[in-house]
């Protein structure tokens, strides 16, 4: 009896034991499937990872292009190509600093007009390209645009020397209104640089691998990889596990063909596999000593599971909260940037509206400081940027929000302020905190801003509304001279309105004959005669009728339409002097009033050049007026540009003389010919002290400089007597005469070929000339 009990006691240990058996392996594969399922998506999510690295890198090459092939220099080098476009926008330190290693344009004919291939090591451009490198730009003619708009992973082309990314894109105007046909093409090796790059963005250890063209680095992979390789349809990524400890994330570029061309890798270790599994062997084994340490050990694993578990979503979560502080910062100040804005401000308008107080925006710019970034480096004017906005930081309260919304542009975002007076004087401390000296590097400047400034719910009922509205408030603040806070008016909206109306009229009327001129005569003041004249621009609209030049050069200006202005009125003062010259006129020069952006934009004195050549004219006969602004944003290149125009015959005259930046000092800096005193000296010059000082200490120093004077808006004898005793050269006025039409122009000049002083009858013989004339033409 004993004996069958301990029998059957053996064999319900014997069956209990082998249950147990049996159940524990099948819950320790259970347990290590679970672990390696998900050690098995993290290596597919490292290679996705590898994925979305390369296209945020390559989305920088695409917008790169885009820049390029949208522009209107490059849409004029596609009309007519010059070696000079090349040289000055494609150096080497130009495709270095986009990161491009190698630029092709294909003409319309898709034949290729230019390549250049930057060789890095050797700092310099390499022109032609390698055409074996190029070789497939003619599959991409038949329909750019299916190109442009693939993903960057999409645009991979195979070569000798490795993998190669391109993006395309057609040239046109900035304004899309002229495509040219012509192919703009930025390439990119997936070197060892790229390669580093597509790292850093995944934040993996990415290393490269070709398919093609090293046989002997491809077969080195696991066989498991290359059979992937060989048969994967559309998936870029693949996870293998090298062995129980360690895995590689593998992600898949193809070229154009769809052929595979080179695998990006990243390794990774297995710890939550090898943490399970030595955690479920530990298990086991205890179990199989003594139940009690069985379920102990049972305990101690799931507690260890737990916290593995807890601690992998806890490193997760950190990683999203990492990404996304990174997307909604600014990495060079630590501020929030406009992602940040953009999600954070509803949120703000929505407590302010449920509280029922108001909500203040201030919109903050810095004035000129593109003369820092550019005079220096982008070093001095990113070190610029931070203290500006440490600054900016100290000036507000604790629960006001400072925003870098990109550039040298700030959003501060105030809750709170309850009354103007509270409004206008954060304003003001934030004026003041950037106009206290910048310590830098090696040097200590001094900047100011401008700040719109809009008020939820007065301003605007949504973030859309109060950002525009701010927006248009600096817009008001830059003009009005800049460094000033302006609060948004209604108002404000209108002119803005008229602003837009009068840029599309003009963007319209420029190249037509609704541009005309008028001459403005200059008179030598010591001897009464005629020395030159100022070409002045009108315009004549069908509906507005005669625009005021007050309302549309200061919209031309600010929109960047006074180049091709600036052009027109160029080619029409060179088409009226070659009139007068082949009608045997005796002629004067003509001064053209040249802006700062045409001194920035375009090569100035080579344009004069040619258009003077082309229609067989002296370049004596032309001046040209240029602004202190003009040569102040890139002296040195200014200065370069002057003195080509006077080695070519012209006079170049410094216009507006005592307003702005100026200073007598300027003078001896500049190759100029003679300084125009602006008017508003000239009329009180009578009767104000200080301006006939100032108008007195300019006249000097140009005499000790040999350069000539002329006086501008001269409206009474006075003013001409007083000058005159000062010893100014010439002068321009109403006194003289207003602006007169080219034809009361030409008989102008054929009565001072006669009558050589500069008078009321000789004028007044001009006019009774060119209203006997009118009916014959």
């Amino acid at each position: 009896m004993a004996s069958g009990s301990r029998t059957r006691l053996a064999l319900g240990i014997f069956s209990a034991c082998t249950v147990l058996a049996v159940t524990l392996a099948v819950a320790a594969k259970l347990f290590v499937s679970r672990f390696d399922t998900i050690e098995d998506a993290r290596t597919a999510q490292k290679a996705e990872q590898i994925v979305q690295g390369i296209d945020a890198d390559l989305n920088q090459l695409a917008i790169s292009t885009r820049d390029y092939g949208q522009w209107d220099q490059m849409y004029n080098y596609i009309q007519q190509p010059t070696q000079q476009f090349v040289d000055v926008n494609f150096t080497p330190d130009s495709l270095a600093s986009m990161e491009v290693d190698m630029v092709a344009i294909l003409n319309p004919q898709g034949e290729l007009m230019f390549s250049a291939e930057l060789l890095e090591d050797e700092r310099r451009l390499r022109f032609p390209a390698p055409p074996g490198l190029l070789r497939f730009a003619s599959h991409l003619r038949s329909d750019p645009q299916d190109w442009h708009n693939r993903p960057p992973v999409g645009r991979i082309v195979d070569t000798p020397r490795g993998p190669m990314a391109f993006s395309i894109v057609e040239i046109n105007r900035s304004d899309k209104s002229a495509p040219t046909g012509a192919l703009l093409l930025f390439l990119r090796f997936f070197d060892p640089d790229e390669i580093a790059r597509i790292g850093q963005t995944s934040q993996l250890p990415v290393t490269m691998t070709r398919v093609s063209g090293d046989e002997l680095e491809y077969a080195r992979l696991p066989d498991e990889v290359r059979g992937w390789v060989a048969t994967a349809g559309s998936p870029m990524t693949f996870g293998a596990n090298l062995d129980d400890e360690r895995a590689m994330s593998y992600a898949l570029l193809r070229d154009i063909h769809s052929k595979p061309v080179a695998l990006l890798s990243a390794p990774s270790t297995r710890d939550i596999a090898t943490l399970g599994r030595r955690t479920t062997l530990m298990l086991i084994g205890t179990i199989a000593l003594v139940l009690l340490a069985c379920v102990a050990s049972l305990t101690f694993l799931v507690l260890r599971l737990k916290q593995s578990w807890e601690r992998q979503v806890a490193a997760e979560r950190r990683h999203r909260q990492t990404l996304d502080h990174v997307g909604e910062h600014d990495s060079l100040t630590e501020l929030p940037n406009r992602v940040y804005l953009r999600k954070r401000l509803p949120q703000l308008l929505h407590e302010a509206s449920e509280s029922g107080r108001p909500l203040t925006l201030l919109y903050v710019d810095l004035d000129h400081f593109k003369h820092v970034n550019e005079s220096r480096c982008h070093g001095i004017g990113d070190q610029l940027i931070k203290i500006v906005a440490q600054r900016l930081q100290a000036a507000t309260r604790p629960a006001d929000i400072v925003i870098r919304s990109g550039g040298d542009e700030f959003v501060v975002v105030a809750p709170m302020l309850e009354s103007m007076l509270e409004i206008r004087a954060l304003a003001s401390r934030l004026l003041e905190a950037v106009r206290e000296p910048i310590p830098l590097s090696d040097i200590t400047v001094s900047m100011t801003a401008s700040i719109g400034v809009a008020v939820y719910p007065h301003d605007g009922m949504d973030a859309e509304a109060l950002l525009k509205h701010a927006d248009i408030a600096l817009y008001r603040a830059k003009e009005l001279g800049r460094d000033n806070f302006q609060l948004f008016d209604a108002n404000m909206n209108t002119e803005l309105a008229e602003h837009v109306a009068i840029e599309q009229a003009l963007r319209r009327a420029i190249g037509t004959s609704q541009i005309y001129l008028e001459f403005q005569p200059l008179v030598d003041l010591q001897s009464g005669r005629l020395t030159s004249f100022e070409a002045l621009a009108r315009w004549r609209h069908p509906e507005l009728g005669v625009v005021s030049p007050g309302r549309f050069i200061p919209v031309a200006e600010k929109s960047g339409l006074i180049v091709p202005l600036g052009e027109q009125i160029l080619l029409m003062v060179i088409k009226q002097l070659h009139a007068w010259q082949q009608a045997e006129v005796p002629l004067v020069p003509v001064a053209v009033n040249v802006a700062p952006l045409q001194f920035e934009r375009t090569d100035f004195p080579t344009r004069c050049h040619e258009l003077a050549l082309q229609h067989e004219l002296d370049p004596k006969w032309l001046s040209f007026e240029v602004t202190e602004s003009a040569w102040l944003q890139n002296s040195t290149k200014s200065v370069v540009m002057i003195d080509t125009l006077r080695h070519e015959g012209s006079k170049v005259y410094l216009d507006d003389f005592g307003t702005g930046f100026s200073n007598l000092s300027y003078l001896k800096h500049l190759p100029i010919d003679a300084v125009k005193i602006d008017q508003a000296f000239v009329r009180n010059i009578t009767v104000d002290a200080g301006d006939a000082a100032i108008v007195r200490g300019v006249l000097a120093m140009a005499k000790q400089l040999n350069i000539d004077t002329i006086a501008e808006g001269i409206e009474t004898a006075e003013q001409l007597d007083y000058l005159r005793e000062m010893g100014c050269h010439r002068g321009q006025g109403y006194y003289f005469s207003k602006p007169i039409p080219v034809d009361q122009c030409r008989a102008l000049l054929e009565e001072m070929d006669e009558m050589r002083r500069f008078t009321e009858t000789v004028k007044a013989r001009a006019l009774q000339v060119t209203m006997a004339q009118a009916p014959a033409a």
